[in-house]
């Protein structure tokens, strides 16, 4: 159930669909707010899942019949965004004095296990499907991954540099898993307007610096 509710398009069609009613690809992809190919995606890994399931329409005319999409039975939408979970664990990392290099670690580790699994490997589509389910909005534009809607203040109010920093590290480890060469490089996050630039370059030299985050308050 947690993975089917981390991205926030696949808690958005489930969402659609939580009063009980039968919707086309189409019309997932209208309630999503996205484009029907980012949604195609995502609906295959619910149905894969189990969670939904396919519901073929009456014929019409020539052609292929519809296809709708409901919730499979004994299914049902959680009624939180699991936000309240996310503050008690960036709590811990705080009380634990977790520091940047242990979460750039971490971050890096998970982006890494997210771009093992099957699949190709397309940076334009891994990255944001990344970060998508840390919460952030992204997209990759020319050489920079944007972010929009970044919760790292309203999960750590007082830190949320550190939110930043995993979700950058995440970021390179799928980088880093795509075998692209590229690597990150600049960033400038607006903690108030609640996005984040961050450039992608060519491979650095080993052991060279990362330049730090302007964190704009």
């Amino acid at each position: 159930m947690l993975e089917a509710v981390a991205d926030p398009v696949r808690l958005r069609v489930l969402r659609h669909l939580s009063h009980g009613r039968t919707a086309s690809l189409a019309d997932l992809a209208d309630a999503a707010g996205v484009h029907v190919n980012t949604v195609r995606p995502r609906i295959a890994e619910l149905e894969d899942s189990a969670v939904i399931e396919r519901v073929p329409g009456a014929p019409s005319g020539r052609g292929r019949p519809t296809i709708g999409y409901r919730l499979a039975a004994g299914w049902s939408v959680p009624t939180s965004d699991f936000r309240g979970l996310a503050q008690l664990l960036a709590a811990v990392a705080l009380r634990a004095h977790a520091r940047g290099r242990d979460l750039r670690a971490v971050g890096s580790e998970w982006g890494r296990y997210l771009q093992g699994r099957p699949g190709g490997h397309d940076v334009h589509e891994d990255l944001p499907q990344a970060l998508e389910q840390l919460g952030f909005d992204a997209r990759v534009e020319d050489s920079a991954l944007l972010l929009d809607s970044c919760p790292c203040r309203l999960v750590l109010p007082d830190h949320p540099e550190l939110v930043c920093e995993l979700a950058v590290a995440v970021a390179q480890g799928v980088l880093d898993g795509s075998g692209s060469g590229l690597t990150v490089g600049e960033r400038d996050h607006d903690v108030d307007r609640r996005t984040c630039r961050i450039t992608l370059v060519a491979g650095r030299r080993p052991g060279a610096p990362r330049k730090r985050p302007r964190n704009r308050r």
